[in-house]
């Protein structure tokens, strides 16, 4: 085993993730994976036993790391309405931030295999999307708590995606791309239907 390589897994999947995220599942072999760790494949297969498992292990890493965080900035003392909005201003700045996130994220969403969605899904996306559908539950009116976390996801992606095309487009305000101002636009779309009786 290489000598850079000191951390066992965690580092592997830190080594991994960018590759991942700039080209998905199968634009990457074991070979190309092994090559971005500095080590032979038959020393990625020591640690991880296919490239399926390497790859939803370190989704799972990123996704973890970023679901930990957004639960941290929220609590229960918080109007369900003030505790959306927080949450939304976070998803937009950790997409903004963190390109690799961002990106694993779009690659999930277009993953046609079923059996690694559903591993995906169950040991994965399930810690996000509980946390909206728990932000969800506590409106007034009940809303199907998946399809909220869904629109919530599509939502602030689509602005996080299309933020240098915005760009383009807007001549007159300046600040449209602020975390605060997608979240509180968001926010406010969804009021309606949320925090009415």
């Amino acid at each position: 085993m290489s000598k850079n390589l000191k951390k066992g897994r965690p580092d592997i999947l830190d080594r991994v993730t960018p590759l991942f995220a700039r080209l998905g599942y199968n634009g990457v072999s074991m070979r190309d994976l092994a090559s971005a760790v500095g080590v032979t494949p038959a020393a990625l297969y020591y640690h991880f036993k296919s490239k399926d498992e390497l790859y939803t292990q370190a989704i799972s890493r990123v996704f973890e790391q970023k679901t930990s965080a957004a639960k941290a900035i929220m609590n229960d003392e918080q109007e369900p309405g003030e505790k959306l909005q927080i949450f939304i201003a976070w998803f937009v700045r950790a997409l903004n931030k963190d390109k690799d996130f961002r990106k694993l994220l779009q690659w999930a969403m277009l993953d046609t295999d079923s059996k690694r969605l559903k591993k995906l899904t169950k040991n994965t996306f399930q810690d996000l999307f509980g946390t909206i559908k728990n932000i969800g539950e506590s409106f007034r009116q009940q809303y199907d708590p998946h399809l909220l976390a869904v629109s919530i996801i599509g939502l602030v992606l689509y602005h996080a995606e299309s933020s240098v095309t915005q760009q383009k487009l807007s001549s007159e305000k300046l600040g449209q791309d602020n975390a605060e101002t997608i979240a509180r636009h968001i926010t406010a779309l969804l009021e309606n239907g949320l925090l009415t009786h």
